[in-house]
């Protein structure tokens, strides 16, 4: 008797086994795609408390207060363009709920803060804010959600939303990007219109946070802006960047990538 029941038992365990094996087949989806991608064997639970900005939060993790710096988004920083609306995005998904906290690589960054991507229920934050226009992607390169980040920035850009809005500014058409060189670490900038553009208020960053801030152009003049002179440092990334042109209103002059 005991022998038939000791049968049954690893007959069921390897049914089980089989099913595991070939449920993506039956399917199409593996046992992560269940949970939207999540590996659930690391993923911490806590309270937002606290909204930094729209990339930063604070959580209570099991008592502990820990800082949350999210993966795969850059948001825009204080008193720039769209930071308010990209900390009120974040603020009304997940301010007083509770979250699922999902480590990549990496565990903390140089300011201890923890690296994690946000799970609310069903929905993937760090990719919610991007889809919304309210932040750009950013150090994909290595990511375990890549692809979901690409799309959703996709999606926003193609759509025109948030921060990738287009200048309706007269001048959004005239100036053009001329030459940006990140081994020199340069770019230059010309107005290709015969008119005047006053560009007071209009910046130039990388995919980091670094703002250059434009000088006016007279009708067809260029202008050359160091980062070496400017910051002191080099800026652009010599394997690839991005470069964003934004006018006084925030609004989206000039996308290059490399």
């Amino acid at each position: 008797m005991k022998s038939k029941r000791l049968l049954v038992f690893l007959l069921v365990i390897v049914v089980l086994l089989i099913l595991g094996y070939l449920w993506p087949y039956f399917t199409g989806k593996t046992i992560n795609d269940a949970n939207n991608g999540k590996d659930v064997s690391k993923n911490e639970f806590g309270i937002v408390t606290r909204v930094v900005d729209g990339d930063t939060i604070h959580v209570n993790i099991s008592g502990k207060d820990e800082i949350v710096r999210m993966l795969g988004i850059n948001t825009p920083e204080k008193k720039k363009p769209y930071y308010q609306e990209a900390k009120n995005f974040l603020v009304d998904m997940v301010e007083n709920k509770s979250v699922e906290l999902l480590i990549d690589k990496e565990d903390v960054d140089r300011y201890e803060r923890k690296l994690r991507y946000v799970f609310y229920e069903d929905m993937f934050v760090n990719v919610e804010i991007v889809q919304a226009g309210f932040a750009t992607t950013f150090m994909l390169d290595e990511l375990k959600y890549r692809d979901k980040f690409v799309n959703a920035e996709k999606f926003a850009r193609t759509n025109g939303v948030g921060l990738w809005k287009q200048s309706y500014d007269k001048c959004g058409g005239c100036i053009k990007l001329v030459k940006l060189d990140p081994i020199v670490d340069y770019f230059i900038i010309k107005n290709e219109c015969d008119f005047n553009c006053n560009l007071s208020g209009w910046i130039v960053k990388d995919d980091a946070n670094h703002f250059f801030y434009i000088n006016s152009l007279n009708g067809f003049e260029e202008m050359k802006y160091d980062s070496l002179i400017i910051f002191k440092k080099e800026v652009w990334n010599d394997i690839g960047d991005r470069f964003f042109m934004r006018d006084e209103m925030g609004n989206l002059v000039l996308f290059y990538e490399y």
